[in-house]
């Protein structure tokens, strides 16, 4: 009996889990399917959701064209697999969050990471400014600082260099593929 109730119970979680992670609602319904399928393409949706917006709309609106979703949907996803933004994400550190079709994943992911060196180096620039604006006050009274502050502008000179060459690594269209 026990075993009974816990599996009804876990079923009614999972089923209302399921529900409210619905990402289609009645308002979707009468929206422009084309835009409605670019859109959620271009932020890299993992999946169409024409089977949600059959279940959900077509009640509502028999004439709704899932075909244009589809359309915009992958135009969409065309457009957030590119190159330029995989590295334009890794620069923002935004999360790593790619559904590109299998022949681009490796490439977006690689100036994903490329992106994401940028970033990263962007703090260490801070951070070796700031100490440098530390010693900036005291290189008059101390020879000490003065080779610090010479030793922290030759580091920050290499990481400019490098994060100039992540740039310009980051920014090559270098994707091969087939459309």
């Amino acid at each position: 009996m026990l075993i009974r109730f816990l599996f009804h119970s876990l079923s009614i979680i999972t089923l209302v889990a399921l529900v409210s992670c619905s990402t289609i609602n009645k308002k979707d319904c009468d929206k422009n399917m084309n835009i409605f399928g670019l859109r959620q393409g271009r932020v890299g949706s993992p999946k169409k959701y024409t089977d949600e917006i059959r279940n959900t709309c077509l009640s509502r609106n028999p004439n709704l064209d899932l075909e244009a979703y589809e359309k915009g949907f992958a135009k969409g996803w065309d457009e957030y697999c590119t190159p330029t933004h995989a590295f334009d994400m890794g620069k923002k550190s935004d999360r790593y969050i790619s559904f590109c079709p299998a022949d681009r994943e490796a490439q977006f992911r690689e100036k994903y990471l490329i992106g994401k060196h940028y970033f990263e180096l962007k703090d260490v620039e801070s951070d070796i400014v700031g100490k440098m604006n530390d010693l900036r006050p005291n290189m008059n009274k101390s020879t000490l600082d003065y080779d610090d502050y010479t030793k922290l502008q030759t580091e920050l000179d290499k990481v400019k260099r490098e994060y100039q060459a992540l740039e310009v690594e980051g920014t090559r269209q270098s994707f091969k593929y087939n459309k």
